[in-house]
């Protein structure tokens, strides 16, 4: 993604030192009051939803999320994707590296402009088209689970940066929960930062929505491996009561599988996912990404009987939001038809390409 590709601008002084960081109190979240219902919105568009109370952009700016009803019964939790912060040169107000406010006119913050994927309703094989569908927009810089406000020294200019992911995405939840009380089924995913987003949200959302059936997809978010809780401490952030510090992105995935064994928990990959080796590179795996990605799709695999993975050849990043959605085959199964059979509740393996399979058949047309 744009944000994310610019990165690379600001490797070379990524270390600068954190000077302050204000803890997070214990989790409280004042939901925002007075959103428009569901009933409320006009069906078949994208509602864009300002909600107010605590929650907020990275630098202020305010925060909103996107809704659709669809025609059926069904719902889709996407979590948006977009960068991150960890230190003074990432997080100050003119980064690259994450985005920092809500642009209705950005095809990334607003999920009606250039639809592609699992958002194009004019393709007759989304599996998708039928769903009502919650954009969980992102501008906080720590994968939609912080609950802390950092303050920052650059270049002798001091600056806060409120990493309040979690409280947006709270907000966010709470509309859904009591707008959509009993849909047939839930399907909860997300590229990139969004992958971990939905990983973590995963297990809540499943517990509330027990009985029902609900899948959960990461979208290119499986390649790193031992280097991220330095990034979630700093964020404030918390899981089942393990501080930031121990949290690896593999435990959303093994806790959430093994605490509901009757639902679908998977993750797709690529073999060359170029944005993930960066990250690797500047620091958030402790190993090169084809060895972080082996050992966290076996770890969680052998942890976890109900995980399922898909791993494509080439070096995309994000298939969600893409027209190679159903396009993308490993061992001569289709993406789009693994994904369907996911959301259906249907058993699947774990495809995986070996190597010199990104061009006989990652662009393979279905006939």
């Amino acid at each position: 993604m744009r944000v994310i590709r610019r990165v690379l601008m600001v490797y070379f002084t990524f270390m600068l030192l954190i000077v302050g960081i204000t803890p997070a109190a214990p989790i409280h979240v004042a939901y925002a009051q007075d959103l428009p219902t569901r009933d409320s919105l006009p069906p078949g568009n994208w509602n864009q939803i300002s909600t107010g109370g605590e929650t907020t952009c990275g630098h202020g700016a305010p925060y909103s999320f996107y809704y659709r009803e669809g025609p059926g019964q069904d719902l889709l939790i996407n979590f948006q994707g977009g960068g991150m912060c960890w230190n003074a040169q990432t997080c100050n107000v003119s980064t690259t590296t994450f985005d920092d406010n809500i642009n209705p006119g950005d095809p990334s913050d607003n999920p009606s402009i250039h639809p592609a994927g699992i958002t194009d309703f004019g393709n007759p094989e989304n599996p998708f088209i039928n769903y009502d569908m919650v954009y969980v927009n992102y501008c906080t810089g720590d994968m939609h689970t912080g609950n802390a406000v950092v303050g920052y020294d650059f270049e002798g200019n001091w600056f806060e940066t409120r990493h309040k992911g979690y409280v947006n995405a709270s907000t966010v939840l709470n509309w859904v929960y009591n707008n959509i009380p009993v849909p047939d089924s839930v399907f909860v995913t997300g590229c990139s930062a969004g992958s971990v987003g939905a990983a973590y949200w995963a297990s809540d959302i499943m517990r509330h929505y027990a009985g029902r059936r609900v899948a959960l997809l990461g979208d290119s978010g499986g390649g790193w491996r031992g280097g991220l809780g330095s990034s979630f401490n700093l964020w404030g952030t918390t899981y089942n009561g393990i501080a930031g510090a121990n949290l690896t992105i593999e435990q959303f995935y093994i806790s959430t599988a093994r605490a509901f064994p009757n639902n679908r928990v998977a993750q797709y990959n690529t073999l060359y996912d170029e944005t993930q080796q960066f990250f690797n590179f500047v620091g958030f795996s402790a190993v090169g990404y084809n060895d972080a990605l082996t050992a966290n799709l076996r770890d969680i695999s052998n942890r976890a009987r109900n995980f399922r993975s898909f791993t494509a050849g080439g070096g995309i990043h994000c298939i969600i939001p893409r027209g190679e959605f159903y396009l993308h085959m490993a061992n001569g199964v289709r993406f789009r038809d693994w994904v369907a059979d996911i959301a259906a509740g249907n058993n699947v393996t774990s495809p995986a390409c070996q190597g010199g399979c990104e061009y006989a058949e990652q662009y393979t047309f279905p006939q």
